[in-house]
């Protein structure tokens, strides 16, 4: 069974393929809430993949550049959050289910996404990632506060989106989120380290 707590959001990027854009947004879009705290959050890797789990970073991941309000346009660097505040930062991961209908369903939702993406309030940054090898993607999403990262989850579009995730994904999506201060915390990497402890935990 799958555990899951929290949804972040992602832009569409022209350098993905649709496959792999499937698999970062499904990711990013089915989980259902439960309020569970943070490091929360993961299924059963298949055993079909070994290789290819939300804990292991992918050796070819490909990652786009950050992207949005809070990044620094001269340096693509994330800006800090203010004084004597932090930043929640959500990561997933997962793989679609192959079949046309699959991608059908994806794009009757991504529009509506992608309009609530474009004035979300909160939303700091977005990077997305993908493995050819393993067709997954990945998402980390940077957001003011864990309740601008709830607004979106509650949003209508996102609702629509969380019903679909046990059809279009495979079992083994992650999502897991936390609050931090620090850069060396707003990775993809640090989402990979803290998707492994929770697999571990659940096991």
């Amino acid at each position: 069974m799958t555990t899951r707590t929290l949804n972040p959001a992602l832009t569409a990027s022209s350098a993905m393929t649709s496959r792999a854009v499937a698999a970062a947004l499904l990711a990013a879009l089915g989980v259902i809430t439960s309020g569970c705290g943070s490091d929360a959050g993961v299924a059963t890797p298949q055993d079909s993949t070994p290789g290819c789990t939300g804990g292991v970073l992918e050796a070819d991941l490909q990652a786009e550049p950050l992207s949005g309000p809070g990044v620094d346009p001269a340096t693509g660097e994330l800006r800090p959050p203010p004084e004597g505040s932090s930043y929640t930062i959500s990561s997933t991961y997962g793989i679609p289910r192959p079949g046309d209908a699959v991608m059908q369903r994806y794009g009757q939702m991504f529009g509506a996404i992608q309009a609530q993406l474009a004035s979300q309030r909160g939303l700091v940054a977005i990077q997305l990632a993908q493995s050819p090898s393993c067709g997954s993607g990945r998402t980390l999403a940077v957001w003011e506060s864990t309740e601008a990262m709830y607004e979106f989850v509650m949003s209508p579009a996102h609702l629509e989106a969380m019903d679909a995730a046990d059809e279009l994904l495979q079992p083994n999506y992650a999502v897991t989120h936390w609050e931090t201060t620090r850069a060396d915390e707003m990775t993809l990497e640090e989402g990979v380290r803290r998707i492994k402890t929770s697999e571990a935990a659940a096991r």
